[in-house]
């Protein structure tokens, strides 16, 4: 094959620029290599399609919370309730209270919790013998408001809501919204940011602030709270509940500092409860 003489012309000249540029000096310290990956950029694409309004979203989530309740007829789980001490950063964290309840729900209202386990460090006892740790009550609600308190519709217009971001989770949109009181005289209600998963607009994840704390006289703050869910099966259901607490007093084998925390796990949905096992036990006759 001939040489295309335009080609070689080209070398020649590349190879007498390089004989004549000096020898560049050996550098003396580490040697950092220059990135030469390929770069791409996706040119813009004007969408003209209406953006769907933060109204809609607010109903869309109302909507979504309302379904997943109506979809939960009865439901029953475990529910761990832990309490850590010493959560100040000055001392070694140390687990000082766990219970495990069995919990049943059904609808309308009817609920019942079977302890199962009841351990703490230092059992403390007031005059009257009651124990003083810290208690988590049940009641027959299943529509989780701690959960979606802010977008039900009577409470929507206590607090102004913006969108702060959009998030792609595998094949799922997610939206962060942030709320937070409409009146800055309200400083005793809370300010935090949900997402919401917009397959079927569902709450999965809330965290809160408190400005100031709700009862101040027993409760100095709340450095924090985080509620989290779950898909089973078809469901939506709260996996876990985290807080942070300041009391004002000392709750005795606890402290004035501690975090508290409430696993939920092992669920069973709409599987039948029986109404006898919401009925209170009998007591025995004395003879």
């Amino acid at each position: 094959m001939t040489p295309n003489p335009t080609a070689l012309f080209l070398l020649l000249a590349l190879l007498t620029v390089a004989r004549a540029l000096p020898a560049a000096a050996a550098p003396s310290g580490p040697v950092l290599a220059v990135e030469d990956t390929m770069k791409t950029e996706v040119s813009e694409v004007l969408v003209n399609a209406p953006r769907v309004t933060l109204d809609e979203i607010l109903n869309r989530v109302h909507r979504g919370e309302m379904r997943r309740d109506s979809l939960v007829r009865d439901q029953s789980y475990l529910q761990t309730v832990r309490v850590v001490r010493d959560t100040d950063d000055k001392h070694k964290p140390v687990l000082v209270q766990e219970t495990v309840d069995r919990v049943y729900m059904a609808k309308p209202d009817k609920a019942r919790a079977v302890r199962l386990r009841d351990w703490k460090l230092k059992a403390k006892k007031d005059a009257e013998g009651d124990d003083k740790g810290v208690k988590v009550s049940v009641d027959s609600d299943m529509s989780e408001e701690i959960v979606n308190f802010a977008f039900r519709p009577e409470n929507r217009g206590e607090f102004k809501f913006r969108i702060e971001g959009r998030e792609i989770l595998g094949d799922h949109l997610i939206y962060r919204i942030r709320f937070e009181p409409r009146s800055a005289l309200d400083v005793f209600a809370p300010s935090g940011r949900v997402w919401v998963d917009t397959h079927e607009y569902v709450i999965v994840r809330q965290a809160l602030e408190f400005k100031q704390s709700p009862v101040p006289l027993f409760l100095r703050g709340i450095r924090g709270l985080v509620v989290e869910r779950k898909r089973e099966g078809d469901f939506w259901v709260l996996s876990r509940v985290l807080a942070r607490m300041e009391m004002t007093i000392p709750v005795p084998g606890v402290g004035k500092s501690f975090d508290f925390g409430i696993q939920f796990s092992d669920y069973h949905i709409n599987q039948g409860i029986p109404d006898s096992l919401f009925a209170p036990a009998r007591k025995q006759a004395t003879k």
